[in-house]
């Protein structure tokens, strides 16, 4: 069987689909995975065929406050609302990921186009795409393969598709089949081949879902459950992190998507460093200069890194403090360390957040107006309060009662072709 891979243009992104690219490479099936040429080496460097898609030569059509407003009307959310949250968070992630889609002025969509021809010229039996990449559903209707989204984080499409059908049930609602958001969103990816908007092009066949059962999600749709096992790149271990620590280790770390999102120097990080200076712990930031700005004082408890694999560093620690989301949320979770999450407003913690604390796994912290007291004073419940390693090892059993990507290589085959609609 041929399965072809597509995943928007962010690493975030990618490190979900590796172990169950790697499952199926390993059941004997030709495997390939594609995206932007940016993605190209760490696809080739996890062992897998990269297919590159180019890069935009324009920039995507901006965002408009008519296209928001719409949104907003038709979801008609509430301000302050949980509902209004989440809004928040889509907007910049479900209408962004369809707009680096659309094309230009002058009709061109390198991603769109060269992702539709390799599907084409290669013919796989399964497209598995990521739902920030909704060109990988216009590959796998023209090649005739069975189509599946892969998740990596929250269903942000069908959190936003269940409440549009709601509303659009509702006569007093504002919002119709005529005048849907969404619809009108992904028209210029879907109608470049001449498909309309529909469910099945939204959702693909089924979904591979590696996010916890206990987990909220949106009802109705096929799903397939995958246990998530956390891949975070790989690099050398270095020596001292060979020793085991001679006193806690915290490990620090806002997310390397984030980087892309934020400018300038992270409060977060500062209040952190301010928090754990006179603590008898040892922390390991994965902070860059641009997170860390001109003159940071840097504690002397503090080991600075731009990357390391969280894989390596997670296995030794005593805590975790970072941005929500789910790949440092699980690389936590595989190794049962408590969580301290300091949310932001874009991010995938908006689902997670009420998860740990419910099972009391870690705490949830605001990222905006973060002080150094309230760091220290969790930080410091978290690692003498034994509650919080049960609350772990907790997460750990939801996360690992799922399928690994190996168990489920034989119902993908089954549903590939059941699902195929090329003879």
């Amino acid at each position: 069987m041929r399965i072809l891979i597509a995943v928007a243009p962010l690493t975030a992104h990618l490190y979900p689909s590796i172990p169950l690219a790697w499952a199926l490479q390993s059941a004997g099936h030709e495997v390939r995975v594609a995206s932007n040429t940016g993605l190209v080496e760490q696809i080739t460097a996890a062992g897998l065929t990269a297919v590159g898609l180019g890069e935009r030569t324009s920039p995507p059509p901006p965002i408009t406050d008519g296209e928001l407003d719409r949104f907003s009307d038709a979801l008609g959310f509430e301000a302050g609302s949980d509902s209004d949250q989440l809004w928040r968070a889509t907007r910049y992630y479900m209408v962004a990921a369809c707009k680096r889609y659309h094309p230009d002025e002058e009709g061109r969509q390198e991603l769109t186009d060269n992702l539709v021809e390799a599907a084409r010229n290669w013919q796989p039996d399964l497209v598995i795409w990521d739902p920030a990449c909704p060109a990988g559903s216009v590959a796998a209707r023209e090649c005739g393969a069975a189509s599946a989204r892969m998740m990596w984080g929250p269903d942000y499409f069908g959190w936003v598709r269940r409440r549009l059908v709601e509303r659009m049930n509702d006569p007093a609602s504002p919002v119709s089949a005529d005048t849907d958001p969404l619809a009108a969103t992904l028209a210029p990816v879907f109608g470049r081949f001449g498909h309309e908007f529909s469910d099945e092009l939204l959702f693909g066949d089924f979904t591979v879902d590696p996010i916890p059962s206990q987990l909220p999600r949106p009802e109705g749709l096929r799903r397939v459950p995958m246990r998530w096992v956390p891949y975070t790149g790989a690099a050398p271990v270095p020596q001292w992190l060979s020793q085991p620590p001679s006193r806690p280790r915290v490990c620090l770390s806002l997310g390397v998507t984030g980087r892309t999102v934020h400018d300038g120097p992270d409060a977060r990080v500062m209040a952190a460093f301010e928090a754990v200076a006179d603590m008898e712990i040892e922390v390991v930031a994965t902070v860059n200069a641009d997170q860390l700005g001109e003159g940071a004082r840097v504690p002397d408890n503090v080991r600075i890194f731009d990357y390391i694999p969280l894989t390596q560093v997670m296995p030794t620690c005593s805590a975790v403090i970072h941005h929500g989301g789910f790949g440092t949320f699980f690389a936590a979770a595989a190794h049962r360390v408590p969580q301290m999450i300091v949310m932001e407003e874009l991010g995938s913690a908006l689902n997670s957040t009420r998860y740990l604390e419910a099972r009391g796994a870690g705490v949830v912290l605001p990222g905006d107006g973060l002080t150094a007291a309230q760091v220290r004073g969790e930080l410091s419940r978290m690692l003498t309060q034994a509650s919080f390693q049960r609350g772990a090892a907790a997460v750990y059993a939801d996360m690992t009662a799922a399928p690994c990507p190996s168990e489920i290589v034989p119902v993908l085959e089954r549903m590939a072709a059941q699902y195929r609609t090329r003879d």
